[in-house]
């Protein structure tokens, strides 16, 4: 997988339909192996499907596989989901103060700019899904 991945994780293939092969990753927090995660009830774990395209593996449901993210990629994931929103809220409640805008208005209407900035990357979710592309191998 060489020195540009940035995630590898192992996980089931669940199921393939027209060259789309969807894989089942189980997520752990970082205390995920922590040997007190029982008493401290932060542990998060959590089922996850990704979608990928078929790239020529030989696979059926039920096969274990390694799906992974170059790092590149997640830089980009990066920033779509939190450092444009951030520089976005806090630009426009540096703007609204500047207007002189009470600031408990300043700060709803620069907190709800995340509505329309995460609709539209909802709709442009068909787009984002093509450029962030996973590469699959098989493992035993």
């Amino acid at each position: 997988m060489g020195a540009s991945v940035c995630i590898a994780q192992k996980g089931i293939v669940e199921e393939i339909v027209d060259h789309t092969i969807r894989v089942r990753i189980q997520r752990e927090s970082a205390c995920g192996h922590c040997n007190a995660r029982s008493m401290c009830n932060l542990s998060d774990i959590s089922d996850r499907i990704i979608e990928t395209h078929d790239n020529g593996l030989d696979l059926k449901i039920g096969d274990f596989v390694e799906i992974a993210i170059t790092r590149s990629m997640g830089h980009k994931a990066v920033l779509l989901g939190y450092l444009l929103p951030f520089l976005l809220v806090i630009t426009i409640l540096i703007l609204l103060n500047a207007l002189r805008l009470q600031e408990w208005l300043s700060g709803l209407i620069s907190l709800g700019m995340l509505v329309p900035y995460y609709m539209f990357l909802y709709l442009l979710r068909d787009r984002l899904k093509k450029s962030f592309t996973f590469t699959l191998s098989k493992k035993e």
